[in-house]
């Protein structure tokens, strides 16, 4: 009797122990799915509130409009980076620290381009669209509302004291190419991966993600558009409504056009104010709402979950009966 009581505490004990593990564990975030092919559109993407900025995703067809300012922006150059500009404080430490690295692997880094305002990135784009023509300027240069420039959280590098784009033949570039990531920061368009980008190869253009994400991404091999859609990402590509999560789909889109030559840095401009959202949405105007059980799971639970309680409730029975037998007395 000692012996069948000690085993069914054992086996009370560990039952306990998977239930908590599994519930302690943070669900999977999942977004709305595959990813749509590169065409143009004005969605307002969500998430976009500015505690969301890790998340938030910008292409050809989402947006932040044009009342998105970061409210935390600090100089570049504080952190050890040439050329001005601004960034996200979100940014700054690791900038900072990869500056560092940077600049005693002997390729200190500095900035063409930044922070970006709406105002800002509607001239450059009409500038190039002039020039280009709206077909070719659309590969390499993103409308106004749909640039991570806007984000605060791009820097397109250079090497320290120069205004020339780097590249990965340079030391500067390969250097980045290499050593970024471990530091948040990713390269947004790498080399062939347009048809799923949308924007031409531009190895000078890195987004912050925080260190985290930032090593996901790059483990994952997917680019930075891929893996927001399929995570993060909670709006219609064609509807434009808030979406609670999907399931992730593989990718798919059609390839734009070839990338034209060299690129000129950005103008500075004055940025907009943000505008005011309405009740029922967040600080950019995206709905809250409370989020939808993921598919697969049962009663809104994991399965594993669900199981372990059943077990434990199994076992609590047998336990039970176990020490009531236990009490009647025997018969000699």
């Amino acid at each position: 009797m000692l012996r069948t009581a000690r085993a069914l505490t054992a086996s009370l004990a560990l039952g306990v122990a998977l239930l908590i593990v599994p519930a302690a564990s943070p669900s999977p975030a999942i977004g709305v799915g595959s990813l749509p092919e590169c065409r143009l559109d004005d969605i307002l993407t969500i998430p976009r509130g500015y505690d969301d900025w890790s998340h938030t995703l910008v292409d050809w067809i989402l947006s932040v409009g044009p009342g998105y300012k970061p409210p935390d922006l600090v100089s570049i150059s504080r952190a050890g980076v040439t050329g001005g500009g601004q960034i996200r404080k979100v940014a700054f430490d690791d900038l900072e620290a990869m500056a560092g690295a940077a600049r005693a692997d002997g390729t200190p880094l500095g900035n063409v381009s930044a922070y970006r305002s709406y105002r800002t990135q509607k001239a450059l784009f009409n500038s190039y669209a002039k020039g280009y023509g709206f077909d070719r300027a659309i590969n390499f240069s993103a409308r106004p509302g749909h640039s991570e420039h806007q984000l605060g959280l791009v820097i397109d590098f250079a090497a320290a004291g120069t205004s020339k784009f780097v590249s990965e033949t340079t030391p500067t570039g390969r250097w980045l190419a290499k050593n970024a990531w471990k530091f948040g920061w990713l390269m947004s368009y790498p080399r062939g991966k347009q048809d799923r980008t949308c924007y031409s190869y531009e190895p000078w253009h890195y987004r912050y993600f925080g260190r985290d994400l930032a090593a996901e991404i790059h483990d994952s091999g997917l680019t930075t558009r891929e893996y927001l859609w399929s995570h993060y990402t909670t709006v219609d590509p064609k509807t434009g409504e808030h979406v609670s999560t999907a399931s992730p789909a593989p990718s798919g889109s059609t390839a734009a056009s070839p990338p034209p030559g060299e690129i000129p840095p950005a103008p500075a401009a004055p940025a907009a104010a943000p505008t005011t959202t309405p009740s029922g949405t967040d600080s950019m105007g995206a709905p809250i709402s409370p989020p939808a059980a993921p598919a697969g799971t049962w009663f809104g639970l994991e399965p594993p979950i669900v199981l372990t309680a059943a077990l434990l409730v199994l076992v609590s029975i047998g336990l039970v009966v176990s020490l009531r037998r236990a009490r009647r007395p025997r018969r000699r």
